[in-house]
């Protein structure tokens, strides 16, 4: 499978990567989530106490509820999420700034860094420790199958999810919110087509994540997730025939919508 360099360079890196899930681990499980965290004073960075715990289990089955409300599946599974301390999360998944979740349909798991600090969503007006980015992936690699394109793995991820990146903002770690960043892109002048989207191999993710994840709220929006769900694991060259067998619409008409959507053409 071809894939974009810059653009799933680092997801093929973590996905690949395996986590050192080594112990002592608490287990805590609650509805769908199975999480586990460090012992407090396991390493010299904050491991979660018991309220955060909790807070973290909420936000996950909510995440769970939210992603099958939005995509119209009926995921009802237990997914288990490691929480790592900061300091040794370099060393055990690979990253201190963030995670990555399994893409083999029998585990679900998901590798993630534990920071003190949870991050604003601005898209939800909710303070996150996880988000609902890697849930996502869980969701759909066992809904509808692996992806075959970052147009669709990270499309689906990015607009449920609806950030990309963080910022400083008054003293708080806040998410940048897609639509916002969609917005600075246009009026820059580099709004990308669905076309370049789905085929240019060269795009930097700052460029891609937000595009990719606003085009797929888009088409859930005006196609409806059913329909969508059908393209999902399909490769990148049968996208295209098959958007019109499933919407309707042609490709080509389709892009031509988007775009005149998004820069107001009438």
């Amino acid at each position: 499978m071809k894939q974009t360099l810059f653009i799933i360079l680092l997801s093929i890196i973590l996905v690949s990567w395996k986590a050192d899930l080594k112990g002592p681990w608490i287990r805590t499980e609650n509805g769908n989530i199975i999480l586990y965290t460090r012992p407090l004073h396991f390493t010299k960075t904050t491991s979660p106490d018991s309220i955060t715990i909790q807070q973290i289990i909420q936000e996950q089955n909510h995440a769970i509820e939210y992603i099958n409300y939005r995509l119209k599946t009926h995921f009802d599974a237990k997914v288990e999420i490691f929480l790592f301390n900061y300091d040794e999360a370099k060393e055990k998944i690979g990253t201190n700034g963030g995670g990555f979740a399994s893409l083999r349909k029998s585990k679900k798991q998901i590798y993630f860094t534990f920071s003190s600090e949870p991050i604003f969503n601005p898209s939800k007006h909710v303070f996150e420790y996880v988000g609902s980015h890697e849930m996502v992936h869980i969701i759909t690699t066992s809904q509808l199958g692996r992806f075959k394109t970052s147009f669709f793995g990270e499309g689906y991820s990015n607009a449920i999810d609806g950030n990309y990146g963080s910022k400083m903002l008054e003293n708080v770690l806040s998410r940048y919110n897609i639509d916002s960043s969609l917005a600075n892109i246009i009026l820059n002048g580099k709004l990308l087509s669905p076309s370049e989207l789905l085929y240019n191999n060269t795009l930097q993710p700052r460029l891609y994540y937000p595009q990719v994840g606003c085009l797929l709220n888009w088409l859930f929006d005006t196609y409806g997730a059913e329909k969508i769900n059908k393209l999902y694991g399909l490769k990148r060259r049968k996208i295209e025939n098959a958007s019109f067998e499933v919407t309707g619409v042609r490709f080509d008409d389709m892009e031509k919508q988007y775009l005149n959507y998004r820069l107001k053409i009438e």
